[in-house]
């Protein structure tokens, strides 16, 4: 039930944003991440995520006070557990989250640690009269995801796992995992077990954005990290924290940016939030145009917030991209729309 809800939300969010993407060319024939994700995907696997912290919310004001604290429908989060973000008041990215349900009524939040500090602060802030109980809860919890033949149909409870959920954000993720006591959890003999970076290289491959590099606090855009692609985001649920932008922009379909997987030609050190250019040859020789932000890297794939129209742009041969180095050097870089985004053929290339 659960699944089916956050399919038909993505949905629902996919259809508003086909004319944003129409003529941008999608699927198999223009994504180079199709063949290291099979390889990647061939074996059912699990890894560790690194970098997680849980913030624990319990009380008999938990779901309540979370509803109005986030952007997704707690509804969700109660039925099991789901991908949602937590906003400033002024409607940009505090911390992309999973809430998984606890055992005792109360919730677990899974943020980048990061970010962990800030929104336990956030929370106690707005925690008011609310009968709530906000502690860490990072010392107890691990982070792990399973993928791969079989792995969206693991069932956390029989793994060993305190917690888990259906990664939703796009199709394969499988599933997410809190273990607590410092285990691994108890999948079977099938899974093998892989590294992080593993787990970190093919969620950039499908490119899902994931912790501060993709969500910069304060900064980033809601339904610029995809949130509403990913099924993070309930349009009709009611007020919450920093709403007013996120609906705005939904209700306009003025999303003019999208972060993006790219590939870059070779490895080269890159500064955090680099600035990724795009150059038109057919812009005015004085223009200068507003570069794109670096995300989430992995080796040489990473993700990228670019402008929808540029991408438009290189997919017609009529523009390129480059990564800025540390070193001032530019990185030639090959962006891509993943293959599970809407797409339309309605109208042609730009």
């Amino acid at each position: 039930m659960l699944a089916t809800a956050g399919k038909r939300a993505a949905r629902v969010a996919a259809r508003r944003v086909c004319g944003q993407l129409r003529g941008l060319s999608t699927g198999p024939a223009s994504d180079p991440s199709a063949a290291p994700l099979a390889a990647l995907d061939a074996q059912a696997s699990y890894a560790p995520v690194a970098g997680r912290a849980v913030i624990s919310v319990a009380g008999a004001d938990a779901e309540a006070f979370l509803q109005g604290m986030q952007c997704n429908d707690m509804a969700r989060a109660a039925e099991g557990g789901m991908f949602t973000g937590f906003l400033t008041p002024q409607g940009r990215m505090l911390a992309d989250a999973f809430v998984y349900a606890a055992g005792d009524g109360g919730f677990l939040v899974e943020v980048d640690a990061r970010v962990s500090e800030r929104v336990m602060r956030t929370l106690q802030f707005y925690r008011l009269r609310s009968r709530v109980a906000i502690r860490d809860a990072s010392l107890e919890y691990a982070a792990w995801a399973a993928w791969g033949p079989g792995g969206e149909d693991v069932a956390w409870a029989a793994a060993g796992a305190d917690a888990g959920l259906a990664d939703r954000r796009a199709p394969g993720m499988g599933v997410r995992l809190l273990v607590a006591g410092g285990r691994a959890p108890s999948l079977p003999a099938a899974f093998g077990e892989r590294a992080d970076a593993d787990a970190r290289l093919r969620r950039i491959l499908r490119g899902v954005g994931e912790g501060a590099d993709d969500f910069v606090p304060g900064v980033a855009v809601p339904l610029e990290c995809n949130v509403d692609l990913m099924g993070g985001v309930h349009f009709s649920k009611g007020c919450y924290v920093g709403q007013e932008l996120t609906i705005r922009t939904h209700h306009r379909g003025a999303v003019r940016k999208r972060l993006v997987p790219l590939l870059l030609a070779h490895s080269a050190p890159l500064p955090p939030m680099a600035d990724v250019e795009c150059l038109r040859p057919d812009d005015p020789p004085r223009r200068k145009r507003a570069p794109g932000r670096l995300g989430s890297v992995a080796g040489n794939a990473a993700l990228a917030l670019l402008r929808l129209e540029d991408v438009a742009l290189f997919s017609a041969a009529r523009a390129s991209f480059a990564a800025v180095a540390t070193d001032g050097s530019r990185v030639p870089a090959t962006p891509w729309l993943p293959a599970w985004w809407p797409r339309s053929q309605s109208e042609p290339a730009v």
